[in-house]
């Protein structure tokens, strides 16, 4: 009977392409495949396999919804089909009471790094197994760096650490998941304000967080630690009022979408910067002939297309809309949200929180008592494909 037993590489295969819910339910089964499913080894290679879908919150509403959803493209309707994946409760049960201006500071493997400014908190959870790790919150900043708002950056090095990013006016403080501590970097070589009462968090990519500054890219390097200007597309950036800018990431690589009453550049960062699309103002849909819209992500659509979220304003009925930046179409969405919405790309993982590191994890549950009405009323508002993907 024995000789019956399918080879470990055989069931590893036929896991790492179940939907989540049937894997955790798979754990069950046996302690083999409990060690199995559990193995730094699998959780990898179920990383590499896992369908990326969005991180959706609004962050200046009271109710902490964070929406994980799958969006498809679909090319000849011209729309946007929210397929739902879960809903969570941002109301952390370590926090006493309600609060907004909970921003998503970036995702990487499966976690997702927030911070709450209400109550200076930062926290690590996995939307998987709804477990969170609270930092221990940094020195406080002087005088002088209060002034000016905070950004934000999480990604992980190439040697496998995890860490979190917060840039003042004159330093960097970094935290290593594993230490315990926060670590200051500053004075910066640059002396960095901002426009903006709420600045956007980096982007990370292949272990480098980057962000625009008044016209400027800078990135900190996850290995060397260092902080520095990176070069901009030739002839595009600067401070200009007119202009809006806003990194992303589009097919793995540093994206950078500018708009001006000209027109809109996309440009794409592999070796160098390539403008992957130019669209010229006589050419771009009647609806965004004017700057009264905000954009707010960047994401990869069907069939090689690049795709534009953004903020029609003013704010009579809020709601977010797409643009083929391809084929220059307005896409249907039905997803509501202002210019406080926050999406990130999200990729579902086993990574379990414990083993980041040698500090004592805090776990606790995201959900406060009100979490099932909160989140109906969320819901209920939303237009959603169900799909079962969790």
């Amino acid at each position: 009977m024995e000789d019956a037993v399918l080879p470990e590489s055989h069931i590893l295969e036929v896991l790492s392409r179940l939907p989540l819910k049937t894997i955790i339910r798979c754990k069950c089964v046996c302690k083999r495949w409990r060690d199995l499913v559990s193995d730094p080894y699998f959780v990898d290679l179920h990383l590499s396999r896992s369908r990326p879908c969005l991180s959706f919150h609004q962050y200046d509403s009271p109710s902490s919804i964070l929406e994980l959803v799958e969006v498809e493209h679909e090319v000849d309707y011209d729309r946007l089909t929210l397929h739902h994946v879960k809903t969570l409760n941002l109301h952390l049960s370590a926090v006493p009471y309600p609060c907004n201006w909970t921003t998503q500071v970036g995702s990487v493997n499966g976690l997702i790094c927030l911070h709450n400014r209400d109550f200076d908190t930062t926290y690590i959870f996995n939307p998987l197994d709804e477990e969170y790790m609270i930092l221990p919150q940094p020195p406080k900043p002087n005088l002088e760096d209060v002034r000016f708002p905070l950004t934000y950056g999480f990604g992980v090095s190439m040697t496998g650490k995890y860490k979190v990013i917060w840039i003042y006016a004159l330093k960097i403080e970094v935290y290593t998941l594993g230490t315990n501590q926060w670590r200051c970097f500053g004075p910066t070589p640059y002396r960095i304000s901002y426009r903006w009462a709420v600045d956007p968090p980096g982007v990370f990519v292949n272990s480098h967080v980057y962000w625009i500054i008044h016209g400027q890219i800078y990135k900190f390097d996850m290995d060397t630690e260092t902080f520095e200007s990176f070069p901009s597309p030739p002839g595009e950036l600067g401070d200009d009022q007119e202009s809006m800018q806003m990194l992303g990431i589009l097919k793995g690589s540093l994206s950078l979408f500018s708009w001006t009453s000209l027109g809109f550049n996309l440009w794409v960062k592999k070796e160098s910067w390539y403008k992957a699309i130019a669209v010229i103002q006589e050419n771009i849909d009647p609806f965004l002939k004017s700057l009264e819209w905000e954009p707010r992500f960047l994401m990869d659509g069907s069939d090689g297309t690049s795709i534009l979220i953004f903020w029609p304003w003013p704010e009579e009925n809020p709601s977010l809309l797409g643009y083929c930046l391809n084929t220059n179409k307005i896409l249907d969405l039905n997803l509501p949200g202002d210019i406080f919405a926050s999406m990130l790309t999200y990729r579902p993982s086993l990574v379990k929180l414990q083993n980041l590191g040698s500090e004592r994890v805090r776990v606790g549950s995201l959900y406060s008592n009100d979490t099932v009405s909160a989140k109906n009323r969320y819901k209920s508002s939303l237009k959603f494909e169900q799909r079962a993907s969790f």
